[in-house]
């Protein structure tokens, strides 16, 4: 019974260390990750093995006797080697996914960037064509209006092209934030929503409001307000609108008088995990990458208010916005 014992465990190692090197070796694994696999096979025997021979050495420095070592030591260095062969393999196999996965993204963001870059050009040209339009004609004719439209959507698509990428900037966790009117932002915006909605909308802002952020605040705007001005229930929807600029940190809120959201409500609208979130989420996101909060409460008497609290960006005495 000892022997078979013995041949199994000698032999069963060494066949799980042919079929290891079959297997690899048939992988779609890259050559330097197959030689990857192939060191850390060598390495997992040898390190098994430098132990089992020191606790040999232990044993004859304490004068006792060490019989038959050969066997425990090829079946250590067995053990380590199929050990090692395991690890290596999927250590080469995170390495390989890791490097497509960069290459993905790597083309991805060039994608993006060329379609960005060439859009942003055709944009350019048509908001320049039709401004030209407007300028041609002393007196409106028949579509003149139409120009001033195509202008306006075309100037509208470039910001947004803009605010893309500064979106990307936070969620990949590394923007380039600078100093940003909130309040010239929220009053554009107001304006904005106003018109596309048909709805009343109320500001109280300052003359200016400087907050660290990017091109990616306005999303956190518009947002906010389009997600006031579509769930408004009320038979005379209306908006308010307020940035209040303390001297560290700026609070911008945007209340309504709709149907209001429940408590148990509040904080899953603003969870990234739970779905029908309506870009509130995305919002939540880009305000903690600009290093600010955002809450939900009740609006008087009517209504929800979202609250964001952004970092003034000249609290210590920083320059003066320059994006708007």
């Amino acid at each position: 019974m000892g022997p078979l014992a013995a041949l199994l465990l000698d032999s069963v190692p060494a066949l799980g260390l042919v079929y290891a090197g079959f297997y690899t070796a048939r992988s779609d694994l890259p050559e330097r990750d197959r030689l990857r696999v192939v060191r850390w096979c060598l390495g997992g025997g040898t390190l098994f093995g430098v132990v089992m021979c020191a606790t040999f050495v232990v044993r004859i420095a304490e004068g006792r006797s060490v019989a038959e070592p050969v066997f425990p030591l090829l079946v250590a260095v067995e053990a380590g080697a199929i050990a090692g062969t395991v690890a290596g393999y999927y250590n080469a196999r995170a390495r390989a996914d890791a490097r497509q996965a960069r290459t993905v993204s790597d083309a991805l963001a060039f994608v993006n960037d060329l379609i960005r870059h060439d859009i942003r050009n055709d944009l350019t040209v048509i908001d320049g064509r039709a401004e030209l339009l407007e300028m041609d004609r002393a007196e409106p004719a028949p579509g003149h209006e139409h120009a001033a439209v195509i202008s306006e959507k075309a100037s509208e698509a470039l910001t947004r092209i803009e605010t893309t990428r500064a979106i990307a900037d936070v969620l990949e966790g590394d923007p380039e934030l600078e100093s940003v009117d909130l309040a010239a932002v929220a009053g554009q915006l107001a304006a904005r929503t106003r018109n596309t909605f048909d709805i009343t909308v109320e500001t109280d802002l300052p003359d200016r409001a400087p907050v660290t952020a990017n091109a990616g605040l306005r999303s956190v705007v518009d947002n906010l307000l389009e997600n006031a001005a579509e769930h408004n229930d009320a038979d005379e929807p209306r908006i308010e609108v307020s940035v209040d600029a303390g001297p560290e940190a700026v609070q911008l809120t945007v209340g309504d008088n709709g149907p209001g959201i429940a408590d148990e409500r509040k904080a899953a609208l603003l969870d990234a995990s739970e779905p029908g979130g309506n870009g509130l989420t995305l919002v939540r996101t880009l305000i903690e990458g600009y290093g600010g909060t955002i809450r939900i409460e009740d609006n008087q008497p009517r209504g929800s208010a979202f609250v964001v609290t952004l970092p003034r960006a000249d609290r210590s005495g920083g320059p003066a916005p320059e994006q708007t």
